[in-house]
């Protein structure tokens, strides 16, 4: 059996450490499945007997809280990661629901089978005993183990957001990369241990790049890649993960509303007076790099390409400019 049709289990923590003739067996006594856009692995509630491993594409793993409230997207899950397992061994109804939001094939895995080889194969037995004791240890922390990611999708199966969220959550180090529909990149996001700390889109960079991707509503392929990633001493995005992600999402939410205010994005803008007067702290630096692009006049068109910043930051320092009575 050639080294490709096993390589996918090499990247389980379930069979990492197996040596090739377990694998072998253990390929022999499972099956594989497609499933397609939308389809359902399996639900919440429903009874544990099979388990999944991810030999390609990307799983959606979304749990209902019992109070009746909308279902949450909690993480998503790729090549080698295992659903089900946990269910297998104690008996208990699935805690989750586990969907496709793409295409991807799975290799199955049968409750009957499973106990064979946890009773036939010691190393497996031992590779469960560490895999439950890492989760519960995750759990007791409050985090999850920095397990290697390997995601990849197209953006209209896929939420952005829940995507980094998942990237944060569980510790990646690696790059995220946004592709066009034509395959040109436009987006690239560095993390080190959950922590990004660095972003480029196209000519931003830092906060700005972030919040520019999410507010261009890409369409196109993602893809992320655990690799080695230096820390950086000075990165160059300043907000926390989560805090960076809730900015990008209230910002993208809130354009839309700036840009009816100011819907003529080619009317040229001039500042009244010769210095800046600015209040707002937190908004000052993107407020100067605004108003430093306005000397000679600029539209809004001009000011996204020359000024460093996003939309955003642009609609809302020329409202703010407007109000003050700085511009013409």
């Amino acid at each position: 059996m050639p080294n490709s049709s096993i390589d996918f289990l090499t990247k389980s923590d379930l069979f990492a450490n197996q040596d090739r003739l377990v694998l072998d067996a253990v390929l022999s006594q499972g099956s594989f499945e497609t499933f397609g856009p939308g389809a359902i692995v399996f639900k919440q509630g429903d009874a544990g007997d099979r388990l999944y491993v991810i030999k390609s594409g990307v799983l959606e793993v979304i749990t209902q809280p019992a109070d009746s409230t909308p279902s949450v997207t909690v993480a998503f899950l790729g090549v080698g990661e295992v659903v089900g397992e946990l269910a297998l061994l104690t008996g208990s109804p699935r805690s989750a629901t586990i969907k496709c939001p793409e295409n991807a094939e799975l290799f199955r895995l049968d409750k009957a089978v499973f106990d064979d080889l946890m009773a036939s194969l010691p190393g497996m037995a031992r590779s469960m005993c560490e895999v439950i004791a890492r989760r519960l240890e995750a759990t007791t922390l409050k985090s999850r183990r920095a397990e290697s990611k390997q995601l990849s999708g197209n953006l209209q199966f896929f939420d952005l957001a829940t995507v980094i969220q998942t990237l944060i959550g569980s510790h990646q180090t690696g790059s995220l990369v946004v592709s066009s529909p034509t395959h040109e990149r436009v987006s690239e996001i560095v993390f080190f241990k959950g922590n990004v700390v660095r972003a480029v889109f196209q000519h931003l960079k830092g906060d700005d790049a972030v919040f520019q991707l999410f507010q261009s509503e890409p369409e196109g392929d993602f893809a992320f890649t655990s690799r080695e990633v230096e820390e950086q001493q000075r990165p160059d995005i300043t907000l926390p993960g989560i805090s960076l992600l809730m900015e990008s999402v209230r910002m993208s939410d809130e354009l839309p509303m700036l840009r009816e205010r100011l819907s003529d994005r080619k009317r040229v803008y001039k500042p009244k007076v010769t210095h800046l007067a600015w209040t707002d702290g937190e908004s000052l630096a993107a407020a100067q790099d605004v108003f430093a692009c306005l000397e000679k006049g600029a539209s809004i068109e001009a000011l996204e390409k020359k000024s460093g910043r996003c939309s955003y930051s642009v609609y809302k320092v020329i409202l703010t400019l407007q109000a003050a009575g700085q511009l013409e």
